[in-house]
């Protein structure tokens, strides 16, 4: 259900930066969004489609891209990839480790007319 919560900010924001920008209509809006977040992609989009009709992204289409978890370890001082969000580096096994990347849920760019 965070979806929704979040979809909502998102499509707030988007028709704030179209009156601002003086956008009559909304075509794409590409979104970064880290692994991390939990987030599910098709969750977005479905509260968009029930979010955007009569209003200036009711032709919009959402463009996702993931952004993965990249962790770097104190340890061994590796920056590495991982697909699950086990905080354990892979390499040396330790726990001490920053996340780089993976947590990122922005819009990029919005694009229209």
């Amino acid at each position: 259900m965070h979806e929704f919560s979040v979809t909502q900010s998102l499509v707030d924001l988007c028709k704030q930066e179209a009156e601002k920008n003086s956008m009559i209509s909304i075509k794409r809006i590409n979104i970064k969004l880290g692994k991390f977040t939990g987030f599910s992609p098709d969750s977005i989009r479905f509260y968009f489609e029930i979010l955007k009709p009569d209003s200036r992204l009711q032709d919009a289409q959402l463009n996702f891209k993931e952004i993965p978890i990249v962790i770097k370890c104190d340890n061994c001082k590796k920056k590495i990839t991982i697909e699950e969000p086990i905080m354990i580096c892979p390499e040396c096994g330790h726990s001490d480790i920053e996340l780089i990347s993976g947590r990122e849920f922005f819009v990029e760019s919005i694009e229209g007319e």
